[in-house]
């Protein structure tokens, strides 16, 4: 028993039903196994589940631990594609956008873009004229048409922005989201469907077997134990780490162009604004300041990148266009290097292309093969839905032979994710918010954190609370988050480490006070996962490293 709560709790997506789930796939065969954890491999799992199929999925990592917890937390329909004439990729985008509101509305946000304009009255012709095509595409959305503003309008919403030169601006709508836990409810949507998912177990080879199924070799990264999985059809979906496991099988595949993004996080009372605005920079690309809380993020660069996958930095150059754009359109505030309190690179599996990184089509590639091979690389967050109801079609076309069983058409358009079963999310949200606050004593801060990480399963966390109230007290003081997460992290939403706690459960490592208390965290999760003092030090030791790396930049090029 820990902190008066029975060992019996939960367990529905925990360390023991990993454990089974590994004992699972030595044991059964497959119709399709997942190589990636990240969005698309989790949505990919969740449509076939949900289609009867059955199913296995394998992260080496943690869900989300690559491109998929490094985006820039949009759900959008990708206004600068018009641009490049890509009106399809717009198109599907935009109405996606709508389906995840009402698929994910505890995740998935509306909120104002702002676009001030300072290249002339040309420019804003041709700006006015796309937003007029998005809003076309967009057909009856929910989050209405854009708005032209002028100058005096234009700084009376954001009066941090460069006056000289201002010709007016636009407002229009698109979404934020919580990426991980985006990905998170994707993949325990599979699971409540049957899927048999493992994280921090790594795929170590592949060869076909006889009767048209493959035999796949997998390792548990945290064990180090090896075990064998027999599947029909294998879909390999491990975004710029395609290559390393195409290279199991020896399999040439298709051609990437990985590209890197950096983004930068800053307390909210150095960068202040309203709403995301949108700013040029000097090459003619656009870069976002997101306001997130107490915090304004500003991303993103891309530009490609030929280093190591499993250790992408934030270098000095990286840091210095995003300041340069930022400070000149908010020439009073003067960032600096050291106003950064947190950061993040990422890197895009764009689909091999010609022209600059920004340039490179969005759009996604699926590749099938005579073996029963799948190869899917390129596209973007916000279609991850359609890409993996394109993949599972032209799976059980091209595969048939392989497959057995009746399968349905797809439903994942229907189907909520897990936190997501309800209908008016605002007026879920105030009136939850208004009766947790007065019964529980929290913060308002609180408990939006909760209703909007957990959606519907806000209460499962509280109910924690019923045994100990010492599990609603903040992991920190003035934190937003509250130590029964971590109890509920790790019994259902198989967090198995210090980091995954922080960085994709909740997001401390990059929007907490300090990088949230992991101290209290570690000392949390290992009375539950039966950590000794010695693993315990090991986890707060690696994620002192990883906060120490994020900030590379500084020590590498700035003497400091």
């Amino acid at each position: 028993m820990v902190f008066g709560i029975p060992k019996s709790y939960g367990g529905s997506f925990s360390h023991r039903t990993r454990k089974t789930n590994l004992k699972r796939l030595r044991r059964e065969e497959f119709d399709l196994a997942v190589i990636g954890g990240g969005i698309t491999g989790a949505a990919i799992v969740r449509d076939a589940a949900l289609r009867g199929m059955k199913v296995a999925l394998f992260e080496k990592g943690d869900f989300a631990s690559g491109t998929s917890s490094k985006s820039s937390k949009m759900i959008h329909g990708g206004l600068r594609y018009l641009k490049q004439l890509d009106i399809g990729l717009v198109k599907e985008s935009l109405a996606e956008r709508e389906k995840l509101l009402q698929l994910a509305p505890h995740l998935v946000h509306p909120v104002p873009y702002l676009i001030p304009i300072y290249s002339g009255w040309m420019e804003r012709i041709e700006m006015h004229i796309g937003l007029i095509g998005y809003d076309f595409l967009a057909g009856d959305s929910s989050l209405g048409r854009h708005r032209n503003l002028s100058p005096e309008e234009v700084l009376a919403r954001e009066p941090s922005l460069r006056s000289e030169k201002l010709y007016g601006g636009f407002l229009y709508h698109d979404c934020l989201v919580d990426d991980a836990r985006l990905t998170l409810a994707t993949v325990k949507s599979a699971h409540e469907h049957g899927s048999v998912i493992v994280n921090h177990t790594r795929a170590t080879g592949l060869t076909p077997d006889t009767g048209d199924v493959h035999q796949l070799r997998f390792q548990d990264v945290l064990s180090s134990k090896q075990g064998k999985m027999k599947a029909r059809v294998v879909v390999v979906a491990a975004g710029p780490w395609t290559d390393e496991v195409l290279r199991l099988c020896r399999h040439p595949g298709p051609a990437l162009r990985p590209t890197k993004g950096v983004h930068l996080v800053f307390r909210r009372n150095r960068l202040n604004v309203q709403q995301v605005v949108v700013v040029p920079t000097e090459d003619k690309r656009m870069i976002f300041v997101v306001p997130f809380g107490e915090f304004t993020f500003v991303g993103t660069t891309d530009t490609d990148y030929a280093g190591s996958l499993d250790r992408v930095l934030v270098e000095a150059a990286d840091v210095s266009y995003l300041l340069d754009g930022v400070n000149h359109c908010f020439p009073t505030l003067s960032l600096g290097p050291r106003d950064v309190v947190s950061c993040w690179a990422g890197l895009r599996p764009l689909v091999q292309g010609e022209g600059a990184p920004s340039q490179v089509s969005r759009d996604y590639d699926i590749s099938l093969y005579e073996d029963g091979l799948v190869v899917i690389t390129g596209g973007k967050l916000t279609t991850h839905r359609t890409m993996a109801m394109s993949l599972v079609d032209q799976v059980l076309e091209r595969y048939a032979h392989r497959l057995e069983g009746e399968f349905k058409p797809c439903r994942t358009g229907e189907s909520a994710l897990v936190g997501g079963e309800m209908a008016e999310f605002s007026s879920y949200l105030k009136a939850q918010s208004l009766g947790l606050v007065r019964k529980w004593g929290l913060s308002e801060t609180t408990v939006d954190h909760l209703i909007l990480s957990y959606g519907r399963h806000h209460m499962d966390i509280l109910a924690l609370g019923l045994r100990d109230r010492k599990l609603l007290e903040p992991i920190a003081p003035g934190c937003r988050v509250i130590k029964a997460e971590v109890i509920h992290a790790v019994e259902e939403e198989m967090a198995l480490t210090l980091e995954d706690f922080m960085s994709r459960r909740t997001s401390l490592l990059h929007f907490g006070c300090e990088h949230g208390a992991p101290v209290t965290v570690a000392k949390l999760m290992g009375k539950w996962l039966g950590w000794n003092r010695s693993r315990r030090r090991a986890e707060i030791r690696r994620y002192r490293e990883t906060v120490k790396e994020m900030f590379h930049f500084r020590s590498a090029s700035y003497g400091e």
